[in-house]
C-alpha cells in the first residue's frame, strides 16, 4: 500500500515508502528507504533519530484504521540503539495497544536489516468529534 492513501501527509513529509496493514486497526508495518536524495538526510548521511520517530508515528497512524487525520500527542520511553544511513532500509513496526478518549498508544519499533535502532510508545490524538 502507499501510505498517502492513509495518511494526510505528502512529499517530503510522508517518512514511509511503503506500508502493510497486517491486522486492520492494530498492527502495521511500513519501509522507508533510506536515500542520499532524501531531504531529511543530513549531510554526513545520518538519517536523524527525529525522522524515525516521526516514521514510527506514521505507521501508528496506519495502524489505527482510522480514515481521520492524527496528531502526535506523545512519545514514551523511547530509546534509541543505532543510526540509520544513506543506503539504510528501516523497518518500522506499530501495534495499538488502548485508547483513552481521543488518545491512542501504540508499541513501536523500528530496524535496519534485523537490528532495532528504535523503540518504545507513540500516542496520537484523534479528533472524534468531527
Amino acid at each position: 500500500m502507499r501510505p498517502f492513501e492513509h495518511l494526510l501527509h505528502r512529499h517530503p513529509f510522508v517518512m514511509l515508502d511503503r506500508a502493510e496493514v497486517v491486522e486492520e486497526g492494530r498492527h502495521a508495518k511500513g519501509i522507508k528507504l533510506v536515500s542520499a536524495d532524501d531531504p531529511a538526510v543530513s549531510q554526513a548521511g545520518i538519517f536523524p533519530s527525529a525522522y524515525v520517530v516521526e516514521a514510527m508515528a506514521q505507521t501508528s497512524g496506519i495502524a489505527s484504521g482510522k480514515e481521520t487525520g492524527s496528531m502526535l500527542a506523545g512519545l514514551k520511553d523511547i530509546e534509541f540503539r543505532g543510526t540509520v544511513l544513506t543506503g539504510d532500509t528501516l523497518e518500522t513496526e506499530s501495534i495499538f495497544e488502548r485508547n483513552f478518549g481521543g488518545l491512542y498508544f501504540f508499541s513501536c519499533t523500528a530496524s535496519v536489516s534485523g537490528k532495532r535502532v528504535a523503540e518504545g510508545g507513540v500516542i496520537l490524538y484523534f479528533d472524534e468529534t468531527a
